[in-house]
């Protein structure tokens, strides 16, 4: 888990703080809205998050263009935008199930998140293990939300780290 908790934690913990960090997640849930809005301004809304969201700012200004490449592609904001809309209320209402029901994460899980990210304000593995039995991780340190590109050998090593490798 790249800097990130549940859907259905976060919106369990929705206050102020929650709110302003994760507004976008509500305003991706809209039908067609987000497309018609970022549509032309594609570069624009990614350099928002980017300036907002990263501690080693000038790693993920590398990243930039292939952001934009990939989402300018024909049907790739309505891709980003879907990854959003597929979380509620489908896996929402599937995550309350689960948890109704006991069911927990038999597999090892790595949470990883940045310092300086929103995630870093939350008991991260406290959260993930709600889920899973066997939890680990860290924050990484000097970054924000965008772990692989901010931090890409630390997160590498994590990786390779946690699988054995």
């Amino acid at each position: 888990m790249l800097d990130i908790v549940s859907t259905r934690e976060m919106f369990a913990r929705a206050d102020a703080t929650v709110a302003r960090g994760y507004w976008h997640r509500l305003f991706h849930l809209q039908p067609d809205l987000p497309e018609l809005l970022v549509g032309p301004n594609i570069e624009a809304y990614l350099r928002w998050f980017f300036e907002r969201w990263t501690a080693n700012r000038p790693a993920v200004e590398e990243a930039v263009a292939e952001y934009v490449r990939a989402f300018s592609a024909p049907g790739g904001l309505r891709a980003g935008f879907d990854d959003y809309r597929a979380t509620f209320p489908d896996d929402l209402d599937a995550d309350e199930a689960s948890a109704a029901a006991g069911q927990r994460l038999a597999m090892p899980v790595l949470a990883l998140w940045g310092d300086s990210g929103l995630p870093s304000r939350l008991p991260v593995l406290d959260i993930w293990r709600r889920y899973a039995d066997d939890v680990r991780g860290q924050a990484v340190a000097g970054c924000g939300h965008f772990l692989p590109e901010e931090r890409p050998d630390e997160v590498a090593g994590q990786l390779l780290a946690f699988l054995g490798a």
